[in-house]
């Protein structure tokens, strides 16, 4: 409390920890559900939860257990206020040092392709964030699989017929998540 660089009246500590996929947020209590009014545990966690919608990346921080580890305020000039700023500032502190990655939803592909557009169509996949991870060659065609940005797919679907005269046969499918590097 009201230390160095610190203009809050309260205490807060967080532990964040990542959660099962698919589990969204979690939030849980170590400290006695007495220990503070309970007007500043509900102005900890909506703080905590706000904080949570758009991480260090911008984006949403998804599958993650926030666990309040510690609190303290000083009666009567402490207010929720205090703790809603406090907990925002110790989130991203916590956050920060747990390392969150960023993951973008894709789609698993295959494109069947003249032989002759094969250079061409695989350069755009690559260009669009695609990974190709098996080419086979089949009767003057080639055939080419990955994983390929969500977000992408309807770009490759647009560019296809023009890369192989209207040759090219597409076909994907949602495959789940991959990280993807954020600086």
């Amino acid at each position: 409390m009201r230390q160095a660089g610190d203009a809050f009246m309260a205490t807060v500590g967080l532990r964040v920890e990542p959660a099962a996929p698919g589990s969204g947020v979690l939030y849980r209590l170590e400290v006695d559900l007495g220990s503070l009014p309970m007007a500043f545990h509900r102005a900890i966690e909506e703080s905590v939860r706000g904080g949570l919608g758009a991480g260090p990346h911008g984006w949403p921080v998804t599958d993650v257990l926030v666990t309040l580890t510690a609190t303290g305020y000083a009666s009567p000039v402490t207010t929720a206020g205090d703790f809603r700023g406090q907990a925002r500032a110790v989130l991203a502190a916590a956050l920060r040092r747990a390392g969150t990655r960023v993951y973008e939803p894709c789609h698993r592909f295959e494109a069947e392709v003249p032989a002759d557009a094969f250079a061409a169509v695989s350069s755009r996949l690559a260009g669009l964030g695609a990974v190709l991870d098996g080419t086979s060659r089949r009767d003057g065609t080639w055939v080419l699989e990955g994983e390929i940005p969500a977000a992408a797919v309807h770009e490759a679907e647009r560019r296809l017929p023009g890369l192989s005269r209207g040759e090219g046969v597409w076909w994907s499918r949602p495959s789940g998540d991959r990280p993807i590097s954020v600086r």
